[in-house]
C-alpha cells in the first residue's frame, strides 16, 4: 500500500465514522484527530510537522459554522485538505528555465536514483517546454555512472555530453562551451554522489557550482528512505543552497510521509515527484494535487497532463472515428492499449481518479494489469492480416500458432476474442445512441482489460 492509499484510507474511514453530527465541537473531533495523528506517524510524517497539523486542524474546526448543504465531515475533510497543502508548500514552484542556457545542478547520495530523474528532467523539459536540453555526465566514481546516463539519452532521444574520467570540475566548464556554441537551452548536470555525505563530496560539488552558476541546484532525494530524507536535505541546503528537491520512488509500497515534512522544515520546494521508472514518470510537485490524492479525491489535472504528454493523439482519434464507423479491429485494440500503457499502471491512474481510491482492490488492480499484459502478447503473436480481420482467426491452425508463439493458453485466447466482440458491439450501440440524442450506457466491453 503506497503512501496516498495509507493515509487516505485511515482518515477516510474515520472522518465518515466519528463526524455524523451537525457540529464540529472538541468532544466530536477528538477521536478523528487521535485517528489523523496516528495515521501520519505510521506514514512516517515528522513528528513537528504532525504537531502542527493537528493543531492548525483543531482551532480552525472547534465552534465552526457548517455550511448549508455540507455534512460536518465534509467539512473537516475540508480543513484537513486546506492544512495539507500549507503543510506541503502551497503552491507549486515551476523549475526555473528561462535564462539561456539554464543550468540545472543535480545533487544528491547514491541510490536515491538521481542518474535516472536527470533523465527524466531532460525528457520532461524537452517534449513540455520544447527546449534543447543536454545531459552533461559528471559522476566519475560510481561504476557505470556515465555508461548509464549514455544509455539512457540514447535510448530516448536525448544529448548527453560525457569526457569519460575528467575532472569533474573541467568537464562541466567545456559542456557549457560546448552547449553555447551548439544553442542548447538547458544544461543538466548528473553530479556525483556518495553512500554518505562527505567533505571530498561537498568540495567537489562547490567548486563545480562556483564554475557554472547554477540556476537550480536540486537535490534528489529517495522518498522510502524514512526521517533521514530531511536530515539529509538540511547538510545539501546548508553547504550548497538548495533551489528545490526531487522526490524519487514514490510509487511503491514505501509509506513516504517524510516527503510531507520537506517543505515545511526545510523552506525548500518539492519541484517533481518520480512516480514510475519510465522516462516520463517524472510528474511537476503540486500541494493542493497531492493532498487530492492523500485524501482519496483523485488528481484529474495530472492525469490529463500526462495523457497529454504521452498519448499519440492522432493514433487516439483515428481509432475513435474508426470504433463509431464500425471498423474497430485487435490492430487498433492493440494501438489503444498501448497508449494507455504510456500513462503508467493501471493502479497509478486509477489512484488519480476521483472516487477511485480504495473501491478497487490491489489484487483486482493487478489482475487487470496482467489481462493487458496478456492481451497484448497475444495480439503481438498475431500477423497484421490477423489483428486487421478477426474473422480469420476462426481458423484452428492460426489459434494452434498464435498460441504457441505466444505461450498463454487456450482460454485466455478466447476471452481476448470474447472480450473484442462484445466490445465492438457496445461501441456499435453506443454510437446509434449519440446519433439518436440519448445518452450511453458506458460498462463492460473493452473496460474489462482495464
Amino acid at each position: 500500500m503506497g503512501f496516498g492509499d495509507f493515509l487516505a484510507n485511515r482518515m477516510k474511514k474515520s472522518i465518515e465514522k466519528n463526524l455524523k453530527k451537525s457540529t464540529l465541537n472538541e468532544e466530536n473531533i477528538k477521536d478523528v484527530l487521535r485517528e489523523i495523528r496516528l495515521a501520519f506517524l505510521e506514514a512516517d510524517v515528522n513528528v513537528d510537522v504532525v504537531k502542527t497539523l493537528i493543531k492548525n486542524i483543531e482551532e480552525k474546526a472547534v465552534g465552526q459554522y457548517i455550511e448549508q448543504g455540507v455534512r460536518a465531515d465534509q467539512q473537516m475533510v475540508k480543513l484537513v485538505h486546506d492544512e495539507l497543502v500549507e503543510i506541503l508548500g502551497k503552491v507549486n514552484k515551476p523549475i526555473e528555465i528561462n535564462k539561456k542556457p539554464s543550468v540545472i545542478m543535480m545533487v544528491g547520495l547514491q541510490g536515491a536514483g538521481k542518474t535516472t530523474t536527470a533523465g527524466k528532467l531532460s525528457n520532461l523539459i524537452s517534449k513540455k517546454h520544447k527546449k534543447r536540453t543536454l545531459l552533461v555526465a559528471l559522476d566519475i566514481y560510481r561504476p557505470g555512472a556515465i555508461d548509464q546516463l549514455v544509455e539512457l539519452g540514447e535510448k530516448n532521444g536525448l544529448e548527453v555530453f560525457e569526457k569519460g574520467k575528467q575532472d569533474p570540475v573541467k568537464t562541466a566548464k567545456q559542456a557549457l562551451d560546448y552547449a553555447d556554441k551548439n544553442d542548447f537551452d538547458v544544461i543538466i548536470l548528473d553530479t556525483a554522489g556518495r553512500l554518505q555525505i562527505d567533505k571530498q563530496l561537498m568540495k567537489e560539488l562547490n567548486n563545480i557550482r562556483k564554475e557554472v552558476s547554477p540556476t537550480e541546484i536540486i537535490l534528489t532525494v529517495d522518498g522510502m528512505t524514512g526521517q533521514d530524507i530531511i536530515n539529509v536535505t538540511q547538510e545539501f541546503d546548508k553547504l550548497l543552497k538548495l533551489s528545490g528537491v526531487i522526490v524519487t520512488k514514490l510509487d511503491g509500497d514505501a509509506r513516504g510521509g517524510a516527503t510531507l515534512s520537506i517543505s515545511h522544515i526545510t523552506k525548500l520546494p518539492i519541484k517533481f515527484i518520480g512516480e514510475g521508472e519510465g522516462i516520463s514518470a517524472l510528474a511537476e510537485f503540486h500541494p493542493k494535487r497531492m493532498a487530492d490524492r492523500i485524501l482519496g479525491m483523485g488528481d484529474v489535472e495530472t492525469l490529463f497532463e500526462k495523457a497529454a504528454d504521452v498519448v499519440d493523439q492522432r493514433t487516439m482519434e483515428k481509432t475513435m472515428k474508426r470504433m463509431f464507423a464500425g471498423q474497430f479491429d485487435l490492430e487498433d485494440l492493440r494501438n489503444q492499449l498501448e497508449q494507455v500503457a504510456k500513462m503508467g499502471n493501471i493502479g497509478g491512474i486509477m489512484k488519480m481518479m476521483p472516487g477511485m481510491n480504495g473501491k478497487v482492490s490491489e489484487q483486482q488492480v493487478n489482475q487487470a494489469q496482467e489481462r493487458l499484459i496478456v492481451a497484448k502478447i497475444l495480439m503481438n503473436s498475431m500477423t497484421l492480416k490477423e489483428r486487421r480481420e478477426p474473422r480469420v482467426l476462426k481458423a484452428i491452425t492460426r489459434k494452434q500458432r498464435i498460441l504457441k508463439g505466444s505461450g498463454r493458453s487456450e482460454k485466455e485466447y478466447n476471452d481476448l476474442l470474447n472480450q473484442f466482440d462484445k466490445g465492438k458491439k457496445q461501441v456499435l450501440e453506443m454510437a446509434k445512441q449519440l446519433k439518436s440524442g440519448k445518452m450511453p450506457n458506458f460498462g463492460g466491453g473493452f473496460n474489462k482489460f482495464r
